[in-house]
């Protein structure tokens, strides 16, 4: 970011020296017109790369308390509810493909798998 201020404040002063030249050295229309040229190329310089450094997108958190292990007769899966997701992050779109149907212990759930969201952007706990 102070680069960009320095860049622009350096375009800025350059752009103003060749407008305030002194008479004494009176330099031809052809030296002005490249000093112009030049003030002109470093601001599009400065608008490009300001441009080109636009922040990334923040991968969404997840809320911890949606990560939960659940028994399967496969085993302990560690997995988020999606009653949970849905409760506690409504504003989160979810990638289907990492919504899975298993059965536990407690019956059939809706999860999704935090190693298939994590492949998709999205921040887990752990993982």
């Amino acid at each position: 970011m102070t680069g960009k201020i320095f860049a622009t404040a350096l375009a800025v002063s350059i752009a103003l020296t060749s407008l305030s030249t002194p008479v004494a050295a009176k330099p031809s229309e052809g030296v002005r017109i490249l000093q112009g040229l030049a003030a002109l190329y470093i601001i599009s310089r400065v608008i490009k790369e300001t441009k080109h450094h636009t922040p990334v997108a923040v991968a969404p958190t997840l809320p911890d308390r949606c990560l939960r292990t659940y028994y399967t007769p496969n085993g302990a899966q560690p997995a988020y509810g999606a009653y949970c997701l849905n409760k506690y992050a409504p504003e989160v779109s979810l990638p289907q493909q990492c919504k899975r149907r298993i059965s536990t212990d407690r019956g059939l759930r809706n999860v999704y798998g935090p190693y298939c969201l994590r492949e998709h952007g999205y921040r887990v706990s752990g993982f």
